[in-house]
C-alpha cells in the first residue's frame, strides 16, 4: 500500500503549479500590457506639462515680475533679473531652472509687452507649437 500511495502523491505533486511555458506566456502578456500602458503615459503627462506651463505664465511668473516691480520700482529687463536683483533685494528664484518651462526651455519675457499693453508678456511654446502666454488665460 505504501508504494501505491507514494506513486499517487508523486502524480498529484506533478499536477500542482504551472509549467515554465505557462509562466513565460503570462510574463509575456504582462510585458505587452505594460508596454501599451507606458506608451500612453507620455500623452497623459504631456497634458500635465502644458497645464503646468500655463499656470506658471499666468500666475507664478506674473507674481515674480509684479513682486520685483513692487520691491525694485521697475520691471526686470529679463527673467534672469529675478535671480540676481539689485543689491538689497532678495532673489525671487534660487535656480535658473526655476525660470524654465517643463520641457527645459527658458520662459520668454518681454517688457513692454505687445499683448498686454503697458505691461509685460511671459510665454513659452509647447512641443506641439502652441504658444502659452499670460495674455491668453483661456477664459
Amino acid at each position: 500500500m505504501k508504494a501505491s500511495s507514494h506513486k499517487h502523491s508523486l502524480r498529484r505533486s506533478k499536477q500542482r503549479g504551472f509549467t515554465l511555458v505557462e509562466i513565460l506566456i503570462v510574463l509575456a502578456l504582462i510585458g505587452i500590457v505594460a508596454g501599451l500602458a507606458m506608451s500612453n503615459l507620455g500623452e497623459i503627462f504631456g497634458g500635465g506639462k502644458v497645464k503646468a506651463a500655463q499656470t506658471w505664465v499666468n500666475s507664478t511668473g506674473e507674481a515674480y515680475v509684479t513682486s520685483y516691480f513692487a520691491l525694485v520700482g521697475e520691471y526686470p529687463k529679463s527673467l534672469a533679473d529675478l535671480k540676481t536683483p539689485p543689491a538689497g533685494t532678495p532673489p525671487f528664484v534660487k535656480r535658473s531652472s526655476d525660470l524654465q518651462d517643463p520641457w527645459g526651455k527658458d520662459y520668454i519675457y518681454q517688457y513692454p509687452g505687445t499683448h498686454n499693453t503697458g505691461s509685460f508678456d511671459i510665454s513659452t511654446t509647447a512641443p506641439d507649437g502652441t504658444v502659452l502666454g499670460n495674455w491668453d488665460t483661456g477664459k
